[in-house]
């Protein structure tokens, strides 16, 4: 007589998937303001962004790999813009500065591992540019102002933390040199391109106009 054994059958694995995704749309106003090329060529770009003035002081890095300094206040945005052009004037009389870019920005925002900010930009020219951002506020000893020596030892730090989180995921970031958004706007107003979708490397190849 034959005994038939119970012989457990080979299970497929199982794997488990929970996912919880973030994306948030916004649309941004922006108007970036300058004297004659002074605060630009100081790396200090001024701009109101949705009614809220801002300034950008750039601390280090490159185009592609920026370190930036943000203002906020509006008296310590004017002595900035006072130190570099030796213009005395408040929000009022927009510190005294021209406007020298104008458009409006749609951004797509995820947030990865809790801190990181991707930030998708498409501009109402055409233009795209990507970014990953990480933002601290800091204060110093006492409640007293960090030194540079200091402000750069932290940006070096979460510059480093970026490198290392983009090589982490490199499969999510396309190669190539990108352009910024201020410099496709200058192409296009002074080269006079179409405002259509292009790509960077049309703006890159592109010749000014005669």
């Amino acid at each position: 007589m034959a005994i038939r054994q119970n012989i457990p059958k080979a299970l497929a694995p199982c794997i488990l998937e929970v996912e919880r995704k973030f994306r948030s749309l916004a649309t941004i106003r922006d108007t970036y303001y300058d004297k004659a090329g002074l605060l630009s060529s100081a790396g200090v770009w001024v701009r109101r962004r949705n009614g809220a003035w801002e300034t950008k002081i750039r601390k280090g890095g490159n185009f592609t790999n920026s370190q930036f300094e943000e203002l906020h206040k509006v008296g310590d945005i004017a002595a900035c813009v006072e130190r570099i052009t030796g213009v005395q004037a408040g929000e009022r009389e927009d510190f005294g500065l021209a406007t020298m870019a104008d458009f409006i920005t749609t951004r797509e925002t995820w947030i990865a591992d809790n801190e990181f900010h991707i930030v998708r930009d498409k501009m109402d020219f055409g233009h795209e540019v990507g970014e990953v951002e990480l933002q601290q506020t800091l204060e110093g000893k006492g409640g007293e102002a960090l030194s540079e020596v200091e402000k750069r030892a932290e940006m070096q730090r979460m510059d480093k933390r970026i490198t290392e989180f983009m090589t982490r995921y490199s499969w999510a970031f396309a190669d190539g040199l990108p352009m910024g958004k201020l410099t496709a706007y200058t192409i296009l107003r002074r080269w006079g391109i179409p405002q259509v979708p292009w790509r960077d490397d049309r703006l890159l190849q592109a010749q000014p106009l005669p």
